[in-house]
């Protein structure tokens, strides 16, 4: 898939009419970082956003000790940064790349300059926003509200996709297990735990890079429920 096509499907572009969309696209530009590269840093003026075509990124921010809190996993496909445009004009946190990773950069004069001239790019960023504002939501109702067993059993539901999980089916685990135990707002030990756990009561059977449901009404159980 060529960048045009693999960018006409990101969501803040996929709605607009074609010849907008190419001009949107046209006003950025092609970013590459290493792995561990630093793309900005939390408190940063805000310079440009940016969409994944390759690769991993990962938006984190730091307690005062130095403990790292995930924030969000940015895959291909997908827009990050797009509301620090706003507000006080700094990034909210911090933008690693956890692989070698292609980026799209569109920097913030030029496309300020489209918006302005641009009711349906308004009203796609408005929406793209939104779906921020939502996940960031259900990221804080995640780990606030849930056992650590609920989040993997949300987790692992997502990583299946769509449609109703069988009993025997696999869920690919590509992240590595401290990525895995970020999402689900834990440390790795407490996740190998919670694997164990889930295992000894025939929910799942974890593997290095899959995990095997054995029981997906119990799993979409845990993920539902809310305790006391």
């Amino acid at each position: 898939m060529d960048d045009h096509a693999a960018l006409s499907q990101v969501p803040l572009l996929a709605h607009l009419p074609e010849t907008p969309r190419r001009e949107v696209i046209s006003v950025g530009h092609e970013r590459r970082l290493e792995r561990g590269e630093i793309l900005f840093h939390e408190g940063d003026g805000t310079e440009a956003f940016f969409a994944v075509l390759e690769g991993q990124i990962k938006l984190v921010r730091y307690s005062p000790r130095g403990k790292e809190l995930l924030l969000h996993l940015v895959h291909p496909g997908q827009s990050f940064a797009e509301a620090a445009l706003f507000g006080e004009g700094t990034y909210p946190a911090t933008a690693v790349a956890i692989d070698p990773s292609r980026l799209w950069c569109w920097p913030r004069r030029g496309f300020e300059d489209l918006l302005r001239r641009s009711p349906d790019l308004a009203l796609a960023l408005l929406g793209s926003v939104s779906v921020w504002t939502r996940r960031l939501a259900a990221k804080l109702e995640l780990l606030t509200q849930r056992r650590v067993e609920e989040r993997l059993a949300v987790y692992l539901i997502g990583r299946a996709g769509e449609g109703a999980l069988r009993t025997g089916e696999a869920v690919a685990l590509p992240e590595a297990r401290n990525l895995i135990a970020a999402q689900c707002g834990t440390a790795p030990e407490v996740l190998s735990r919670t694997f164990r756990r889930l295992e000894d009561d025939g929910i799942l059977h974890a593997e290095p890079d899959r995990v095997v449901i054995l029981d997906p009404t119990r799993l979409h159980h845990l993920a539902e429920w809310i305790g006391d």
